[in-house]
């Protein structure tokens, strides 16, 4: 076999779709062949993705719930990959010359402490509060170990952000990054990062899994995906939820002793999340073109220079805003990001390298991007689209630096409502618990 390092790993293929020499060598290393099927009262089952598979009027039943990763039928046979691999021995594995606050510490202390007990872990901190860096001790135990990481998210754009920073840190480590749109060829590495939907093609094969944005679209209330990430996690293995909103189901797993805490309610910098000022728009978005309520604040950040972001509850609205921008501002740079963009990774970096601007987006970029000195503004903060948990992750896109911790947000909106209300509410309580 040629490329052995693209089948390794705990990893899930259709025994069907592999050539005879493969199957003979993944098999003198160890992988083991079942059934594609299971049944579990009187219901029949996928494998891989643990869903049920719901009968068809057709002469070959097979599972639609993980179709997007090759049809599995039920007569199938799957190979599943060894898992105990050896990995080389470094005598230095995390190189960071960065200094943990001593919020970050403690949360250090009890995540090692869930990992010394294989325990799973909930970090809760507010964003902007260096979640990231404190796993960095907690990967390094890991490899101390010789054990194996996977770094998830359910959205691309954070795995991505996420993957040079953690190659940056462990340096003598392999790291991959998969997902989707990924052009590289999977290859076992000792950490990985991908998207969550990639956790599907493995069984018990990893001793760490951090799970990042857990409270995210589309693992939010997702049930296959959340089996995804309990089936890829070795049975003496731990896994680690990081968010700054966390699900309900989750918060009853830790009033249920199950999850243990880390709760961090101050940023890095020790400066508080900005708090939103709230602003009534009498007429519509764009009446007049745009509204000249809305009209004078972004005339007052193009002429200063301020670099912006745009929030918007739909693309088609913000395609009809963009029109209006550049009809009265001809001389602004901006780009517009949503999910259906193709360049939205390119537009992202082209406004982190301030090579733009202003950049309009919808809710894909409200968590998992970091960006400095900048002011965040939502427009018809009272629409659907934007729960309390989606504008409490749009603020904490701002005051993330320490030169520019007293960034602004404005939330514009026709009417007042619950979200609105409760967000503002959420991130003032936030603040007061981290001055108590």
């Amino acid at each position: 076999m040629k490329n052995i390092n693209e089948f390794l790993g705990g990893r899930i293929f259709n025994l069907a779709e592999l050539e005879q020499s493969e199957l003979e060598d993944l098999i003198s290393l160890g992988s083991q062949i079942v059934s594609a099927t299971f049944k579990k009262n009187n219901k029949l089952f996928c494998r891989r993705c643990l869903m049920e598979i719901r009968k068809l009027p057709i002469e070959f039943q097979y599972c639609r719930n993980c179709i997007n990763l090759g049809k599995i039928k039920v007569n199938d046979r799957l190979v599943i990959t060894p898992t105990d691999v050896k990995y080389p021995i470094q005598s230095n594995y995390l190189v960071w010359d960065g200094q943990l606050t001593t919020n970050q510490q403690k949360g250090v202390r009890e995540l090692l402490r869930a990992f010394d007990k294989k325990q799973d872990h909930l970090v809760w901190a507010v964003t902007g509060a260096g979640k990231t860096e404190m796993i960095f001790p907690l990967i390094e135990q890991a490899l101390f170990k010789q054990q194996r990481v996977a770094i998830c998210s359910p959205r691309v754009d954070v795995c991505i952000e996420l993957f040079p920073r953690i190659q940056q840190v462990f340096p003598n480590t392999s790291v991959g990054l998969f997902h989707g749109k990924s052009e590289e060829n999977y290859h076992l590495t000792q950490i990985m990062l991908a998207t969550v939907h990639q956790l599907i093609r493995f069984e018990q094969a990893f001793d760490v899994l951090i799970i990042d944005e857990v409270d995210s679209y589309p693992l939010a209330g997702n049930k296959m995906l959340h089996q995804a990430i309990t089936k890829a996690k070795d049975n003496q293995g731990m896994i680690v939820y990081l968010s700054a909103t966390p699900p309900k189901e989750l918060l009853i797993a830790v009033s249920k002793h199950q999850v243990t805490l880390t709760k961090l309610y101050q940023r890095f910098h020790g400066h508080p999340l900005p708090e939103p000022r709230c602003h009534l728009l009498l007429k519509q978005l764009e009446f007049l073109g745009i509204n000249p309520r809305l009209r004078s604040k972004l005339t007052q950040l193009i002429k200063n220079g301020q670099r912006f972001m745009l929030f918007f509850p739909q693309i088609p609205i913000m395609k009809s805003f963009a029109e209006k921008l550049h009809k009265l501002y001809p001389l602004l740079n901006f780009v517009t990001v949503s999910s259906k963009d193709q360049h939205r990774l390119e537009k992202v970096q082209q406004f982190r390298e301030q090579k733009v601007q202003a950049i309009l987006t919808t809710t894909i970029l409200e968590r998992g991007v970091t960006f400095k000195k900048i002011t965040v503004i939502v427009l018809a903060a009272q629409a659907k689209e934007f729960s309390k948990t989606s504008l409490i992750q749009i603020a904490g896109r701002a005051g993330r630096g320490k030169d520019s911790y007293d960034d602004e947000v404005h939330f514009y909106y026709q009417y007042y409502n619950d979200q609105i209300r409760l967000a503002c509410a959420e991130i003032d309580y936030l603040n007061r618990q981290a001055k108590s």
